[in-house]
């Protein structure tokens, strides 16, 4: 009896299935699959614990590849979110609140052209900004 297949994604990879489904999916034939977009820019950063009144801030240089990149705070494993560097978009810049009744980034994702900035506020609590 042969055994069952086993599908396993791995959460690197979700960004590029979700997009691959609202596009309606993939086919054997790889010239009619959706194109994704993935990140060939490191954005690197750490603020260190944030400082209340003290905001951080990075910019997201003219050369960033467009895509997602993804930031976390080093004291909260689910404490992420995503700046999208899109060239369409019309902000420069974006702001993040952080912490707050709740351990979060808020809004957890915000899109900005190349060359953007995005500030990070503290609300409350001891938080990072972090990436990658």
């Amino acid at each position: 009896m042969p055994r069952p297949r086993s599908i396993v994604f791995v959460s690197a990879l979700g960004l590029g299935l979700a997009a691959a489904l609202a596009a309606g999916g993939c086919s054997k034939d790889k010239g009619t699959n959706p194109v994704t977009t993935t990140n060939t820019t490191t954005e690197t950063f750490n603020s260190g614990d944030l400082v209340s009144g003290t905001p951080f801030t990075h910019p997201y240089s003219a050369a960033s590849t467009a895509g997602g990149f993804g930031y976390h705070c080093a004291h909260h494993a689910g404490m992420t979110g995503t700046v999208v560097v899109d060239a369409n978009s019309a902000n420069t810049t974006a702001s993040v609140n952080v912490g707050g009744a709740t351990n979060v980034f808020a809004p957890s994702s915000v899109t900005i052209k190349p060359g953007g900035t995005v500030t990070w506020t503290l609300v409350s609590g001891v938080h990072t900004v972090t990436s990658p």
